[in-house]
């Protein structure tokens, strides 16, 4: 990889780059590891999302707090900061724990309070978006310092 990659990507904030580069460092080992560990996380995270959209309809909280913890693990474990951070937030608000203490923006949805469900998947859905957009930027940057797509 170019210098510019891995300097456009250290910079965006997605990655964590200790993680990152113990992974790309293992390609030295096998060529094309670290990349195949990406494309497998793509692979996974689009199937979980599916999972938890459908337990979204379903309101199955602890199903969520399940899908967002094996995901935030996953990204994790690739350096994948942005996106870990959003599942961890599924994880703990399936779980009824407002941990980062996040407030609706919406003024409909300041009215529900939290022994309602609907209020925890209302925060759900908001660490979904950014979860879906963090996963958008993180591929779009890994597929540029890859050189391919994801």
């Amino acid at each position: 990889m170019t210098e510019e990659k891995r300097q456009n990507l250290q910079k965006s904030g997605l990655v964590e780059w200790s993680v990152f580069s113990e992974l790309i460092a293992m390609d030295e080992d096998e060529e094309g590891f670290s990349k195949s560990l990406f494309q497998t996380f793509v692979d996974q995270f689009i199937e979980t999302f599916k999972e938890i959209d459908d337990n979204i309809k379903e309101k199955n909280l602890d199903k969520l707090s399940s899908l967002g913890h094996y995901l935030k693990g996953s990204a994790a474990a690739l350096g994948l900061i942005k996106i870990s951070s959003q599942c961890e937030r599924i994880q703990n608000y399936g779980h009824k724990n407002n941990f980062d203490n996040f407030e609706l923006k919406k003024e409909e949805d300041k009215k529900l309070k939290d022994t309602d469900d609907d209020f925890w998947i209302k925060l759900i859905e908001d660490a979904l978006e950014n979860a879906r957009d963090g996963f958008e930027k993180s591929k779009s940057a890994l597929n540029d310092y890859f050189d391919d797509e994801l």
